[in-house]
């Protein structure tokens, strides 16, 4: 698995250091992944399939693809609903509560809005 993850790394693009920030852990730990030295823990290994959209038989057995298929939308979707639980973003709370309450044609016109908004960019 150590070897995997190092080509899992450098399929990304990252150092070990921007690899550990975005699980969360040390560069060093990364290191000793790398290395052998150090195990993964099923936490680890959970997380590095989540952040990476990492095929998990992969990465523990090297069996299919190296990634799999992003998110379906509900996965997305609760994905970040998590991240935002996790914040003090409390505008986007809001604003994300604020849009669920609203009536349907209320909702029609506000993704008019966005769909402008981003076509605008």
């Amino acid at each position: 698995m150590n070897e995997r993850l190092k080509l899992l790394r450098k399929a990304l693009k990252l150092n070990q250091q921007e690899f550990a920030d975005k699980i969360q852990v040390n560069r060093s730990t990364v290191a000793g992944y790398e290395r052998g030295s150090t195990n993964l823990s099923e936490r680890t290994i959970t997380d590095i399939c989540r952040v990476f959209y990492v095929n998990e038989d992969w990465l523990r057995a090297g069996e299919g693809d190296m990634f799999r298929a992003r998110n379906t939308t509900n996965e997305e979707l609760a994905l970040q609903v998590g991240k935002l639980l996790k914040t003090d973003d409390e505008f986007t709370k809001n604003l994300f509560l604020e849009y669920l309450k609203l009536p349907p044609e209320m909702k029609t016109l506000f993704e008019d809005f966005v769909h402008n908004l981003a076509k605008s960019k």
